[in-house]
């Protein structure tokens, strides 16, 4: 069964987008335009326009392995179609930090980002460690990352910090994917965070992120993140 080049959700025969995240098929059209051309056959009395058919085939085949060759870096030229779902929708019904992968079974770019999600979600928690109470090992974050990132985001995330201890602890507000690299076992992956920060309106805080995400074994973990606070 075809898959989502983006997400991995299956596809239909007749679909020309993911039903998950709205990505155009393009192997899929890719694939018949190429049995479309091969189905044809040689013209007799064509015999050029066959011809040009034939390297027009052998063109898009071998486009088709420059764009998936694992080696190569892709990127998603659409980056709101990573996202269609609002936050309060996405599905967490399996946790994404024990999830295991193989040479077999490799994550999808779908799982990638939901770990990523995932990991916005201790953020309120992270932003509350104390150096000299608290052991790094009882929160939730370092299931995601190494401790070089735990403790690079503490530092960062001061703005979100000076108000851990609040009525209204900081939250997650929205999440947006705004880009998606992936180098073979290494994915970087770019959002935009807001976190509220308050009870009234526009008590916001929002940065650009860009996460590093390795394949590390056999499970995913956060090797680098660069935070910048937006508008600070």
């Amino acid at each position: 069964m075809e898959r989502c080049s983006l997400c991995g959700t299956p596809l239909k025969a007749q679909d020309t987008a993911c039903s998950h995240c709205q990505h155009p098929v393009i192997a899929k059209n890719r694939l018949r335009t190429s049995s479309a051309s091969e189905s044809k056959g040689p013209n007799k009395r064509y015999p050029i326009v066959w011809l040009i058919g034939v390297g027009l085939v052998v063109l898009l085949a071998l486009g088709s392995w420059y764009w998936f060759a694992p080696t190569k870096m892709t990127q998603v030229d659409n980056p709101s179609n990573v996202q269609p779902l609002a936050l309060s929708e996405w599905s967490d019904e399996e946790t994404a930090y024990n999830q295991t992968y193989s040479e077999d079974r490799p994550p999808t770019s779908y799982d990638v980002l939901k770990f990523v999600r995932q990991y916005t979600q201790t953020i309120p928690e992270l932003v509350t460690y104390s150096r000299q109470n608290d052991s790094y090992e009882t929160f939730a974050a370092i299931q995601f990352a190494t401790l070089g990132v735990f403790k690079s985001e503490f530092s960062s995330l001061q703005a979100l910090a000076e108000v851990s201890d609040s009525p209204v602890p900081p939250t997650p507000y929205t999440i947006n994917f705004d880009q998606f690299r992936s180098t073979g076992a290494v994915f970087e992956v770019e959002t935009t965070e807001m976190y509220k920060i308050g009870v009234t309106e526009n008590q916001f805080v929002t940065y650009a992120v860009h996460y590093t995400v390795r394949l590390h074994t056999d499970h995913l973990q956060i090797t680098n993140v660069m935070r910048k606070e937006v508008g600070a």
